[in-house]
């Protein structure tokens, strides 16, 4: 028969072993031995075997609300545990995810149902929002900083001209100036590409422009012993 080889080594198996119980089923029924034991027997092994499958049947039951709810169909787009993914198929206990390595994730279903998943192409609208975060150093001018990131923003191809891109500056870092570029982008899979492409033309407008992305520093003060008065010089450590 024209059978894969997993199938065929999985039916052969099978069939080894249902030879083998009917054997020594007969064998034993021949020498007289009461069978009502291995009833009772194989009672309490069908119980061990429920409680040894119970994942199993949890995740059976998570791919029929897969399969009616459809909070997850077949092609989206799925970011799990920081790895993105695109649904190939949904089965009865696992669903195959791909991912931009080509690789394949077999993930069980339990994990799609309850616990936290981003689906970035959930619905009719993919449109996604993605943040850019920015640190220049203290003392550079603000509006100078926002003026260059709208302008990338501007002549990024990828990026929406409808939904107006945001420069928001966030904090007073430890080292830095905190800014956050937020743009939004109409197909989810380009997310990375994006980034890089933004990330690029920022490092190269910065370097242009003599704006320094710092390191985080730590000032050291050594101060001599007891009784005696000043301070050493200050120790810059990046």
């Amino acid at each position: 028969m024209e059978i894969e080889k997993g199938a065929q080594y999985t039916l052969s198996r099978l069939v080894k072993y249902v030879v083998i119980v009917i054997g020594v089923l007969i064998g034993l029924q021949m020498l007289g031995v009461n069978l009502s034991i291995l009833a009772f027997l194989g009672g309490l092994l069908g119980v061990g075997i429920g409680f040894g499958l119970q994942n199993v049947f949890l995740n059976f039951a998570c791919g029929l609300i897969l399969l009616f709810e459809k909070p997850i169909k077949v092609g989206d787009l799925l970011e799990l545990n920081g790895t993105l993914g695109k649904v190939k198929d949904i089965g009865f206990r696992a669903s195959l995810l791909e991912t931009p390595d080509n690789e394949t994730l077999v993930v069980p279903n339990s994990n799609l149902v309850t616990n936290e998943i981003k689906n970035l192409s959930h619905g009719e609208n993919t449109d996604l929002r993605i943040h850019v975060p920015i640190g220049v150093a203290y003392g550079t001018d603000i509006d100078q900083v926002r003026k260059i990131l709208l302008d990338i923003v501007e002549d990024e191809e990828n990026v929406l001209k409808d939904h107006p891109a945001k420069v928001v500056f966030k904090e007073h870092g430890d080292s830095a100036l905190g800014f956050d570029l937020r743009v939004w982008i109409s197909t989810p899979g380009d997310r990375v590409e994006v980034k890089n492409s933004i990330r690029e033309k920022i490092d190269r407008e910065f370097n242009e422009q003599d704006i320094e992305m710092p390191y985080p520093t730590r000032d050291v003060y050594l101060f001599k012993g007891e009784g005696e008065e000043g301070a050493q010089e200050v120790e810059q450590l990046a």
